[in-house]
This record gives C-alpha cells, structure tokens and sequence, in this order.
C-alpha cells in the first residue's frame, strides 16, 4: 500500500512522523512525505525527514506551489500529522484515497475525515475524535538506542543537580533567548554553586550556532530527547511538544513564556500577517496569548490534560531572575520533585500510539 504523510514543523516531523514511518516501514508500505510550508520551520527539516527512510521526500516549497502539486500525487492513503488540513483535503480529494488526520489542539470535525489525537482531553468533547496516545512517546522510545545511552555522559555527584536548558528549534527565539538564559544561569549558580547545567538541542544544529552557545558557557549538547531527559533533574524550557517529552520522560520542569519574547513567535496566514505589523503586531500577538490561556488556563500541554496543575509554568513579566528563583526552590524540595515525577508518569499513558495510528488508517 502507497501511504502519504502530510507534515509540517520540526515537532510534527521528529515526534511523530519518525515513529509512524518506522511502523508503516515494518508493516512494509510504500511511504511518501511531503513537508509543508510551516512559520515554525526551523530549516532543517529536509535534512532530518532523509534519515526517516521514506521511498518519496517533497518540500519544504511555497505556499502556492506546494498547493498546486499536490494534486499530482497518487496514493491509497494520506495521513495529515501537522501542518494545514486543506492539504490534505485536497490531496485525499484527488488521489480519491482516506484521509486520517492526528492532531493534539482541538479541531471540528470534518465529514469523511478519520480524526485522531493523543488523549481524551484533547477532545474539545468531539465524540468522533478518537484518542490514541502520544506518538511522542513512541519517538522517545526511539532514542534509547545503545550506541545514544554509551554516548552521553552526565556524571553526578549527591547535592549537584542536573538542570537542561531547552531553547527551542526555532533560529530566531534561540538567538533572542541566549543572553536570556546566561542570566538564569548565573542566577542558578549564585544559589546553588555545584548544579550543573547543559543545553539540549537536536543533531541537526548548525556548528556555527553550536560554538556560539558553547563560547556563552551554555553547554550545549546534540542528544535524543529520550536519553538526555531520563538522565537530568529538572528542566526549563518554554511550550511546545517537548513538554510531552518531559511528561513522559519523568523529568520536572518550568515551562517560561515571557511577554518579551512574543515577537519571536511566528503565526501563519493572515494572522501572520497582522501580527508583524509594528506596533499593533504586539498587541495582536498578546492578544492571541491571552486568548489561548483563557480557553486552556494554562500554557504547558501537560498541564491542559491533567485535572490540576502538574508542571511549573511561568507567563508575562518574566525575568531571568525570577525563572533561576523558581527552579532554585524547586530542586531544594526533593519530596516534591518525587511526587511531580510519578504524577508526570501517571499521565503519560502506553506506547504504541503509532500502530493504533496505523491500524485505523489501514481499516479505511
């Protein structure tokens, strides 16, 4: 069978193409990827999607043109996994094959569409959207290969916490963070002098970026996410699908959003549009953050599955002094750190998100 995935930005395409085109490659179909354009894109995307063994690699290309050939593709089935649905809609359409679309945020349900997401919550209350697990969790599996646990080396010594800066796969936010995060270290170290600190980012990190951050002190590391998260103690990073990565990891962690990092978040279409107009493009996007908090309550993906508040976040005016104050009085309590694990843990939910994935799509 020929399957055709749809995706978009770098989560999308590591977490949980990576395990589905594993599963669809054992099962032995045809894959097909296509790579849609995406404001979240963090450039490496073609570099990553060629190492996912798939038989047909497209993308990343505009708007317009990506809209125009797609409906030159020919195949039995098309898995929306990111990305816009119209996509897939239009190559379902043409090719006459099923369309099953997985997604975390709530979407409505479209006629003839098999809608899948992670866990019930995710829902929005849509009794025709069927919650499967995270494929996330499956990705992170994926990382604990022998060759990656031989690799990284965390030596640990009692009263010495392990912390990981997590900067996003985002060029822009990552730049605008760096000095940000120097701060939160200095900070950490004032108060707990023998903690140590690296920052994760993927393997696909340009060199020249990798020794700006090395020169700043970051520590900066090339890891899965599944090794590097399973051998620290407490995190800080800022919402996205990494704070399922943490969830599942059992790793504590604060999840930052300050106000002055908003113009780095990129939005597509003509919300895009209106949110990179001067002046008014700020209260757009603050305007949109508010929304989002107002509807969820909380900006941490963890946090909007669970019935209370289970990971630490931080939104608004936050200054580097306040994140190093909260992670400092997070790792002097380790009875609570116990607890945030094991309640991350019971969230977490079985593996194998991507096999059910496939055998829905299969029954079409």
């Amino acid at each position: 069978m020929r399957v055709t995935i749809l995706t978009n930005g770098p989560g999308e395409l590591w977490g949980w193409v990576r395990p589905v085109a594993s599963e669809l490659r054992k099962r032995g179909h045809s894959i097909s990827l296509w790579l849609l354009p995406c404001p979240f894109s963090s450039g490496h995307e073609r570099e990553a999607a060629s190492l996912l063994g798939v038989d047909k690699l497209e993308g990343p290309s505009g708007t317009s043109r990506t809209w125009n050939e797609i409906v030159h593709e020919k195949t039995d089935r098309v898995l929306q996994l990111g990305g816009d649905i119209q996509f897939g809609l239009r190559m379902s359409k043409s090719s006459n094959a099923p369309l099953t679309c997985y997604t975390y945020g709530p979407r409505k349900q479209i006629k003839g569409v098999k809608m899948l997401t992670a866990y019930r919550q995710q829902a929005n209350g849509l009794d025709d959207v069927i919650p499967i697990g995270d494929l996330v969790k499956d990705a992170l599996d994926m990382d604990m290969t022998p060759s990656a646990l031989s690799q990284w080396k965390w030596p640990h010594k009692e009263n010495s916490p392990r912390i990981l800066f997590m900067p996003g796969s985002r060029p822009a936010i990552r730049h605008a963070a760096l000095e940000w995060l120097v701060d939160v270290k200095t900070n950490i170290l004032t108060k707990i002098p023998e903690a140590r600190i690296r920052t994760l980012f993927s393997q696909f990190m340009p060199e020249s970026e990798f020794t700006q951050w090395k020169k700043a002190g970051l520590e900066p590391v090339r890891s899965g996410a599944g090794v590097a998260m399973r051998e620290a103690d407490y995190a800080l990073t800022q919402p996205g699908t990494n704070n399922f990565e943490l969830m599942h990891c059992g790793l504590p962690a604060l999840v930052v959003a300050p106000e002055k990092f908003l113009k780095y978040i990129p939005v597509a279409g003509i919300l895009g549009f209106l949110a990179s107009l001067p002046v008014i493009g700020i209260r757009f996007r603050r305007y949109g953050a508010m929304r989002i908090l107002k509807r969820w309550g909380y900006i941490s993906l963890p946090n909007r599955i669970a019935p209370h508040k289970v990971m630490n976040e931080m939104y608004g005016d936050v200054t580097p002094e306040d994140a190093a104050e909260e992670i400092c009085e997070e790792l002097m309590n380790p009875e609570a750190l116990r607890k945030t694990r094991e309640e991350y843990l019971n969230l977490s939910g079985e593996s194998g998100a991507a096999s059910r994935l496939c055998d829905i799509a299969a029954s079409e």
